[in-house]
């Protein structure tokens, strides 16, 4: 047996020394200790992504991103109680007509017979675990959503939330006279380290001048004291867990390694680097030193020894669209990155306002991840994938040459010559190359890593910088930095064209730039949650996705939102469109789980006509 949707969250019960497991669908799963499927739960009715977890009392607990809260039989994974989250909540404290807001936090917890947990209205619900029901609706401390709960594991418990403060108190009286400031973005991790009688949180951010340059870990004493921090990565720290002796200390993200700190005595080391993995971590548990539980992006679960080598994995297949770019000679032509390699899809208008998708080609080169593709005017593409490789490919799937690149390459742009690319790396290197044999023409030190970059049409370089979250333009012959473009509050994680116009995406939403005044234009991303990673423009409109599995639609001219989808497949990433040859324009959006979701757009809103997976 397999499991066809990607997972989210782990969990082990020591007693039996299972895994469980929720997955995207609403759904829970148990393996055993070597990650054999032993059985999972029908999909419920609150079939949406289950992002927060626990398990007490003989029991599975689960809450969807909507909100709603689940119960299930350890034993068996029958589901047996479910909370709606538009109704979990205490309606005299909130505004007039205030709705349920979607959050991926994962804080749920089971102490003495009760569930703790954090509603769509970032109100602390208590559940009773037996009988399920509604005991108490509180005021949460945070002025922000929770992302993380920790209790009965130390004197405290402590939660955490999504603007970096960690609040160390008690969860039964909901008193939580210590708040700490750890991080500026999203704590998604807290564990309480008995050895030493101290918390451990995970960074997002980082602070001053290593703000989303430099992230890792703290400690901190249970009054608020002596904050310590330890740099581990550039980019997201996603869990962080103890081994049963507290000897041990794990903590991992999107770089996709995991640190593993020596805990056995208060000054704390860093004792070994596991990976690289094959993709970002986005949840851990460990069973014991020997035996750490991972959980990658992709939905690859796999089971590594205290060295990092791997025992066995759970079979999973992952497929992902991250980028679609239309052929620069026949926009039906798309060109398409993809996990396994890169896909070349034709799509056209039909009779009755139907749209037909055809896969021609899936060339599997064997370079890892293809996150970013670029086509030339005769249809070969420069790509680079998630091992680090620059490469140019035919359309038939002719590889031209590869070259390795400095860091892992996250964004690549041609010029409108069509004879030099550059390539944005996570080392902070900007680095121009000839297109006909990949050589190497000049190289910049952006200073901080990079995730997106372009030329404009007169050969300037323009490269986004992590450090201050800014946009740097470089002349066409010259470092020489022309200007900056700043005023971003987080991270940029990608640069492309669409409509004529450059744009940027990130937490903050969609940008337009103006590489001559220095300035935004205008932006995107009302009403969405999470990261925009990406977008198009079509017939004076703007379509915008990411990681919060919706599809927003807004006027180009005053922004204005026309429409919002909330329950794609999964998180998208890849966006292209066109007018068909009806006259309407086509919309597909791409994603995570290898989904192509075709809309026909009328007004600005897209109507779904079919759903295409890419093989």
């Amino acid at each position: 047996m397999n499991v066809q949707d990607r997972l989210l969250r782990l969990a082990h019960v020591p007693g039996d020394d299972v895994l469980i497991a929720s997955d995207i669908r609403g759904r829970v799963h148990k393996f055993d200790a070597d990650l054999r499927l032993i059985a999972s739960s029908p999909v419920p009715s609150y079939d949406r992504p289950v992002n927060a977890l626990c398990v007490g009392g003989g029991h599975i607990f689960t809450k969807t991103r909507f909100g709603a809260v689940g119960k299930w039989s350890l034993d068996t994974l029958e589901p047996l109680d479910f909370h709606d989250g538009n109704w979990l909540c205490d309606r005299a404290m909130l505004a007039p007509e205030e709705t349920a807001s979607l959050s991926p936090n994962r804080g749920i917890a089971y102490l003495d017979g009760r569930i703790y947990t954090c509603n769509a209205f970032n109100q602390i619900v208590v559940l009773d675990a037996e009988t399920f029901a509604l005991l108490d609706v509180r005021q949460s401390p945070a002025p922000t959503f929770i992302d993380c709960i920790v209790a009965g594991v130390g004197p405290r418990d402590a939660m955490s939330d999504v603007a970096g403060t960690l609040y160390i108190g008690d969860l039964r009286s909901n008193d939580f006279p210590v708040r700490a400031q750890v991080d500026t973005s999203v704590v998604h991790g807290v564990i309480y380290d008995q050895r030493h009688d101290r918390f451990w949180t995970t960074q997002d951010g980082g602070f001053g001048a290593d703000r989303f340059v430099r992230t890792g870990a703290t400690t901190i004493e249970p009054d608020g004291s002596n904050l310590r921090e330890f740099k581990l990565s550039h980019e997201d720290n996603e869990f962080i867990a103890i081994d049963p002796t507290g000897t041990r200390v794990y903590i991992g993200g999107f770089a996709g390694k995991l640190a593993v700190f020596d805990n056995s005595g208060p000054e704390f080391r860093l004792l070994r680097v596991i990976g690289p993995l094959e993709f970002q971590i986005i949840h851990a548990v460990v069973a014991e030193s020997d035996r750490i539980y991972v959980l990658l992006q992709t939905g690859d679960l796999i089971r590594l020894n205290e060295f990092g080598e791997e025992q066995c994995r759970a079979v999973v297949r992952n497929r992902c669209i991250w980028i679609m770019e239309p052929h620069p000679a026949d926009e039906s032509v798309v060109i398409a990155g993809t996990d396994q390699g890169v896909a070349v899809l034709e799509y056209h208008a039909t009779r009755f306002g139907s749209v037909q998708i055809a896969q021609r080609h899936h060339h599997r080169f064997g370079l890892g991840i293809v996150k970013d593709v670029k086509p030339t005017d005769d249809g070969s593409y420069v790509g680079i994938s998630r091992k680090g490789f620059v490469f140019r490919a035919t359309i038939d799937g002719d590889l031209l040459w590869t070259r390795q690149a400095l860091g892992v390459p996250r964004g690549v742009a041609l010029d409108a010559a069509g004879g030099r690319c550059l390539i944005a790396s996570d080392d902070g290197t900007l680095t121009e190359m000839d297109i006909a044999d990949g050589s190497i023409r000049d190289r910049i030190d952006i200073g901080s890593p990079s995730y997106g970059c372009a030329y404009a049409a007169d050969g300037r370089r323009v490269a986004s910088a992590d450090r201050d979250q800014c946009i740097h333009i470089y002349a066409a012959d010259s470092h020489r930095r022309l200007g900056t473009i700043d005023g971003f509050r987080y991270r940029i994680k990608r640069m492309f064209r669409s409509g004529g116009e450059l744009f940027v995406a990130g937490p903050d939403g969609m940008f337009e730039l103006d590489l001559d005044g220095f300035t935004r234009r205008r932006g995107f991303g009302d009403h969405m949650v999470s990261t925009k990673e990406n977008g198009v423009v079509c017939a004076g409109h703007v379509h915008v996705g990411g990681y919060g599995y919706q599809l927003a639609s807004y006027r180009y001219a005053d922004g204005a939102i026309v429409d919002l989808k909330e329950t794609l497949p999964d998180f998208t990433k890849a966006f292209c469109a066109r007018v068909g040859e009806d006259g309407i324009p086509i919309l597909l959006v791409g994603g995570r789980g290898g989904f192509i979701c075709a809309y026909r757009v009328i007004n600005g809103v897209p109507h779904q006509v079919r759903e295409f997976y890419v093989h």
